[in-house]
C-alpha cells in the first residue's frame, strides 16, 4: 500500500517538474501549454503551492480603481456587427426558399458568426456570407452574434426582419 502511495506522489512530483507554457491570442484567450508554441511565455511553477485569502467585502478593504485599469477598460476592442444584405423589412422573392444573409464586422477577424433566425440558432461560421436553403415563405426575424473562440458574445447586430415570397400554386392557369 506505501508502494502505490509513493508512486501516486512520485507521479505527481513529475508532472509539476515539467515547465508549462502560456499564450494569449489576438482575441485575448489564454492558453496553456506543455510545448512551446509561436509567442509563448515559460511559466514559472514553484514547488510549493501558496494561497493568500482575500480580505472580507467591506468599504474599508476595497481599492479605488486606479487610472491605469480605467484606461485598460476603456481600450478595449469595441467590435460592430451590421447585416447588409436583406435589408431591414424587405421582402425577397424566391420559390426554393433560398435565401443569402450578408454581414460586415468592424474589426475584421474576430471570432465566429453565428446566425439566429425567429429566435433559434440556425449556422455558425467565420464566413461573413450565409447561404440558406429551403425557407418557408413568410416573415423572418434575423439577428447575428460574433462569438470568441471560448464562446463569449462579443457583440451582437439589431435584430431584423425580412419577407419571403413564393409564387402560388394553388391558382389554375387554366
Amino acid at each position: 500500500m506505501k508502494l502505490i502511495y509513493m508512486l501516486a506522489l512520485l507521479v505527481c512530483v513529475e508532472v509539476s517538474a515539467k515547465v508549462l507554457y502560456k499564450t494569449t491570442q489576438a482575441d485575448g484567450t489564454v492558453i496553456y501549454s506543455d510545448s512551446p508554441i509561436q509567442g509563448s511565455v515559460p511559466v514559472n511553477l514553484s514547488a510549493v503551492n501558496n494561497v493568500v485569502m482575500p480580505a472580507l467585502n467591506n468599504a474599508a478593504s476595497q481599492k479605488p480603481l486606479s487610472s491605469q485599469n480605467v484606461i485598460k477598460q476603456a481600450s478595449q476592442i469595441q467590435y460592430q456587427v451590421t447585416i447588409i444584405s436583406p435589408l431591414n423589412e424587405e421582402t425577397l422573392r424566391n420559390n426554393a426558399g433560398d435565401v443569402t444573409i450578408k454581414v460586415n464586422v468592424t474589426p475584421k477577424g474576430a471570432g465566429k458568426l453565428q446566425l439566429i433566425i425567429d429566435n433559434q440558432a440556425v449556422k455558425t461560421q467565420t464566413s461573413p456570407v450565409f447561404e440558406l436553403k429551403e425557407i418557408n415563405r413568410g416573415m423572418h426575424l434575423i439577428e447575428i452574434k460574433l462569438l470568441n473562440n471560448s464562446g463569449k458574445i462579443l457583440a451582437s447586430s439589431q435584430s431584423q426582419v425580412f419577407y419571403l415570397h413564393k409564387a402560388t400554386a394553388l391558382f389554375n392557369a387554366n
